[in-house]
């Protein structure tokens, strides 16, 4: 009886999971889409209002990538770009503003792409573990591995490769004790 409702709960826990990345994957959606509409205003709107906009400090330039909240947008130093393809020096002499805004725009709009497949990957494996009646399947492991090494990747390359590699040890651990569940598995099936 005992055994029947920790499952029961295992199996509630997976369907609040699978709810919870659906929803982040819809809002990711949206974002893709508000970035997509975005990019073609800043595309229309043309240099001059955008430096109007730097001068007026609702843009704001420096080093980094890029980040945005409410009120303001900061973008990389057009002034720090430097390439050595004459067409990319065209543009960023032309239009400095119009590309950085743009480029930071096609960076938040990859990696929002890259979290609403993870997050279908990931709505995946919770209903793969909610469905089956053994967590310790080929199936379910390798939905796991997959999302973890995935996941270990991404953060390989966003915050550090500090995190990326700790991700991928932890990965491995996470399967290896997963092959050995599903090692124990079997052993417990064959005995009855």
């Amino acid at each position: 009886m005992e055994e029947s409702v920790k499952l029961e709960k295992i199996k509630n826990s997976c369907e609040v999971g699978e709810k919870v990345t659906k929803v982040i994957f819809t809002i990711a959606v949206i974002l893709c889409a508000v970035i997509i509409v975005v990019i073609g205003i800043v595309a229309k709107v043309g240099e001059d209002k955008l430096q109007e906009a730097v001068d007026k400090g609702h843009i704001t330039v420096g080093d980094s990538i890029g980040s945005s909240n409410v009120i303001s947008i900061s973008v990389m130093d057009p002034a720090n770009i430097h390439s050595d393809v004459q067409f990319v020096r065209d543009i960023l002499d032309t239009k400095p503003y119009t590309t950085v805004v743009i480029i930071s725009c096609v960076v938040a709009l990859l990696v929002l792409i890259v979290m609403a497949v993870m997050m279908k990957v990931i709505s995946s494996a919770f209903r793969t573990i909610r469905e089956s009646e053994n967590p310790f399947t080929d199936g379910v492991i390798h939905k796991v591995r997959t999302v973890m090494i995935v996941t270990s990747i991404v953060l390989f390359f966003t915050p550090g490769m500090v995190f990326g590699v700790m991700g991928l040890v932890l990965t491995w651990i996470v399967i290896t004790i997963m092959d050995y569940g599903k090692t124990l598995q079997i052993q417990s099936d064959e005995t009855l």
